[in-house]
């Protein structure tokens, strides 16, 4: 796989995060089970609280608040402190790599750290999760699907092992992977009565995989994939060469995985205009909202804005479902965020209430060892079957949850508006892949 320009950092911050831990020197060590002192545990958050993720980032934390209101920021005997760190550069107002990196550190370094929930974007939990992993910290994320953070299943080079510097499990995500996108984007096509689909991606290191397991799934499903390209949208917005190709081929849907970039609406524009009954099914990175021309900027119009004709033909996937179809318990909670925040809350309120929530439940579980972070991560990966604001869900032995809801958005004015939901069965998933834990 050709990695652009962000993935070849991205790999060598990791890198970096791998050898410091490993060293000692100037690193945070790999850790061995020593309970936290006193009766003081803190709880970190790393989300971008600036630029196009900004206003997301902000209800996670704020639904995080809001859950550890709800219990008195208390745990039993313990005193719960909570650190909400910033990882978006000050300029570009996108999370930054060695912010992300640093602000690891500094968490993974607090002998008081129980649990670090973060991060949203699967590129910086690639770059926090060898650090807080060698740290022995429970990392529970509100987002980061990509699927190289907890299975191999056509994942890059040594994933995910290279994550875990102990040889133990200890990142969980609550918002549904890749897996689950893919099997929701194949429902998608036989809901469209597609027989033949065209499979792109834009070479993003955390976008191609994708591609490949809806690709796979489609197959399995009696769908004929009549092409499979890899395509550099950030490098022009003249694709007639690949368009032609995909009309030629007989495809009656596009599967496109990649960036909200210029060069993706431009991809989408030309492939409508050359056909316009060609559906353009794209993944759940086309919803992020506009990005920040500059400091004080108002955002650039999102990729759904910014489609003209081809916006019709587009269908959008996303695990953010419809506020209604969440439990009643959801219910109650979006109320009491109303009340506290006086703003409406979203999705990723409900996700930062249960991230939040989810640690909370594994240190009361550990009882007299909520101060020991093993015995947290040990309670966290036995979640099964726990009644949340997100649904009813368990902890897989990988990480991975198994929540399954997806949903799919199209366009209407310029905006995503919600289409319909797939309930899903859980993926397949490589099996023998998990060290023991403990």
């Amino acid at each position: 796989m050709r990695l652009r320009p962000l993935a070849l950092v991205l790999m060598a911050l990791i890198g970096v995060a791998l050898l410091g831990a490993l060293s000692g020197c100037g690193g945070v060590g790999v850790s061995t089970a020593v309970p936290i002192p006193g009766h003081e545990l803190t709880i970190y958050s790393s989300l971008p609280l600036q630029g196009p993720e900004g206003a997301h980032s902000q209800q996670i934390v704020d639904g995080e608040k809001l859950a550890l209101a709800q219990a008195g920021g208390r745990v039993g005997r313990y005193r719960i402190n909570y650190a909400s760190l910033d990882d978006s550069n000050t300029k570009s107002g996108e999370w930054s790599p060695g912010v992300t990196s640093t602000y690891a550190r500094v968490a993974a370094q607090d002998t008081s750290t129980i649990a670090y929930i973060g991060d949203l974007d699967s590129g910086a939990s690639a770059v926090s999760l060898p650090l807080i992993n060698a740290a022995g910290i429970l990392q529970v994320s509100p987002g980061s699907p990509y699927v190289g953070l907890t299975s191999s299943l056509d994942a890059g080079q040594d994933e995910p092992d290279r994550f875990y510097l102990t040889g133990q499990r200890t990142f969980g995500r609550l918002m549904p992977g890749d897996p689950v996108q893919a099997a929701a984007q194949v429902r998608l096509m036989r809901t469209l009565g597609i027989a033949r689909v065209y499979v792109l991606n834009d070479l993003d290191a955390f976008d191609a995989p994708l591609a490949a397991i809806v690709a796979e799934d489609a197959k399995r499903a009696g769908i004929e994939v009549v092409g499979e390209d890899e395509i550099d949208t950030s490098a022009g917005t003249e694709f007639g060469g690949e368009v032609h190709k995909v009309t030629a081929s007989g495809a009656q849907a596009v599967f496109f995985s990649g960036l909200p970039n210029p060069g993706a609406v431009a991809l989408f524009q030309q492939l409508h205009a050359e056909d316009p009954h060609l559906r353009l099914l794209g993944s759940n990175t086309l919803a992020r909202p506009g990005t920040p021309a500059g400091p004080g900027a108002p955002a650039e119009p999102s990729f759904a804005q910014q489609l003209g004709a081809a916006a019709h033909a587009t269908y959008i996937a996303t695990p953010l479902l419809a506020l209604s179809l969440y439990p009643p318990a959801a219910q109650r909670v979006l109320e009491e965020y109303r009340e506290r925040f006086h703003r409406a809350p979203g999705p990723f309120a409900l996700y930062g209430y249960e991230a939040m929530s989810v640690v909370l439940l594994a240190i009361h579980r550990a009882g007299r060892h909520g101060d020991d972070r093993q015995r947290v991560i040990d309670k966290f990966f036995a979640i099964h079957d726990r009644e949340s604001v997100l649904g009813r869900y368990s902890i897989q032995p990988n990480g991975e949850t198994t929540l399954s809801s997806y949903a799919i958005d199209r366009v209407h004015r310029g905006r995503l508006v919600f289409y319909r939901a797939f309930a899903l069965s859980t993926p397949r998933l490589p099996s023998a892949e998990v060290a023991p834990a403990g």
